[in-house]
């Protein structure tokens, strides 16, 4: 499954709704549950996930809104998802 076989923009708004009542936090926490939440949606492995929200990300479909170099471990900061 690549980025290419998917409709990235309905993968973001399911992502939305999973996420609806709490963002993911802190960088590598929030993506790691949004790679697990893509493998629930799609039924995907683990490795097709990552690609995807790696996609997502680079597309700016979805957006860490800190700096995820200097705040890895914190979780104050959570990923923008856009609206469902």
């Amino acid at each position: 499954m690549t980025p290419e076989d998917i409709d990235l923009e309905e993968l973001r708004r399911k992502l939305c709704a999973r996420f609806l009542h709490a963002a993911p936090a802190g960088y590598v926490t929030g993506k790691s549950d949004l790679r697990a939440a893509v493998v629930s949606i799609l039924d995907c492995s683990a490795l097709e996930a990552e690609n995807l929200v790696d996609t997502l990300e680079a597309r700016g479909l979805i957006r860490y809104e800190g700096d995820r170099r200097g705040e890895v471990d914190q979780l104050e900061r959570h990923w923008r998802l856009g609206e469902a």
